[in-house]
């Protein structure tokens, strides 16, 4: 198998989980998918001067109460407010650029387009509540210092921040501002930090990737901080031709609870482990399309949440 191919094929599935701009689940269920098409950090010989922009749809249906590890029914939710239903459509772009050996940048910028339905105070007068919306969410902007191990092995040291881009004031038709945990933005500005190493088998193509990742709010806004986040992720790619490969993650994500006046710290946090398969295609040398399940293995969340039973990605990423 020739230099070039194994490239390809590793750029063509290399998708890793990474953590965003959101938490995978939350009080309200406001999420993005772990899964991360930042290919330039996956492929090792990435070059100087080369450039990547990213476009992908992600669908998290979250209709499924939890308590700790547990699915429960409304009857057994005892909390002030029956959580309904939240469905996010996210479409997130990204923007990574290789200035060098040593140095790349990707900038990443989402859009929300979320519905969420609620019951407040369901044991008494039991009012309906929802809301609908599309914003911009919290822009990131991620460093990284990247060394090469030759044609078939790279890693680096990611460092950057998320930025407070998306509103955290978004009302509904009454009028009521939806809580902090349901808004496209936190409010917050974040440390991103990170590790990843990616290795390609020169004989097979088969490539293997790991990451390491914390995010945690340096400056919050109107007595909210959304809790740290932690997340890991270890991949492995198999190329099935030039252009097609199929790609396993498994991504795992620990979020502390939220804090401050505004925030629902008792109904926040949690602990999560999805696996997550998926196909990719290249349409020439410098175009792929993809597309992901993830699925979850473990869910385990602080109070009473809503979570997901599956979460789908698509899109398209082209070199220039």
């Amino acid at each position: 198998m020739h230099l070039h191919t194994l490239r390809r094929g590793a750029l063509a599935a290399a998708v890793t989980g990474a953590i965003t701009s959101a938490p995978a689940a939350a009080s309200c269920g406001s999420a993005v998918c772990l899964i991360n098409t930042n290919f330039e950090i996956q492929s090792p010989g990435a070059e100087a001067g080369q450039g990547r922009v990213d476009l992908h749809f992600e669908y998290i249906k979250q209709d499924r109460l939890r308590s700790g590890s547990h699915t429960i029914s409304a009857a057994d939710d005892t909390a002030d407010t029956l959580e309904l239903e939240t469905i996010n459509r996210n479409f997130v772009a990204t923007l990574d650029y290789v200035f060098s050996e040593r140095w790349g940048v990707t900038a990443t910028l989402p859009v929300v387009d979320r519905n969420h339905s609620h019951i407040d105070d369901p044991t008494g007068e039991a009012a309906f509540e929802s809301w609908a919306f599309t914003r911009a969410g919290d822009a990131r902007v991620v460093g990284r210092y990247m060394w090469q191990g030759g044609d078939f092995e790279a890693g680096g040291l990611q460092f950057g921040l998320k930025l407070p881009t998306g509103t955290y004031r978004v009302t509904n038709g009454e009028g009521a501002q939806a809580e902090r945990s349901l808004q496209p933005g936190t409010g917050s500005t974040d440390l991103v930090v990170g590790a990843y190493y990616s290795r390609v088998d020169a004989s097979t193509g088969v490539s293997v990737f790991a990451q390491a990742t914390f995010q945690g709010a340096v400056a919050t806004r109107d007595g909210y901080r959304p809790g740290g986040q932690f997340g890991l992720t270890g991949s492995v790619t198999w190329p099935l031709s030039d252009a097609t490969a199929l790609q396993l993650q498994l991504n795992a994500l620990f979020k502390s609870r939220d804090s401050g006046v505004n925030a629902e710290s008792d109904l926040s946090g949690g602990r999560y482990l999805f696996a997550s398969p998926g196909v990719s295609y290249a349409l020439t040398r410098d175009t792929t399309i993809y597309a992901y399940a993830q699925l979850p293995l473990y869910q385990y969340v602080y109070g009473t949440q809503l979570t997901t039973d599956w979460a789908a990605v698509g899109g398209v990423s082209v070199r220039f």
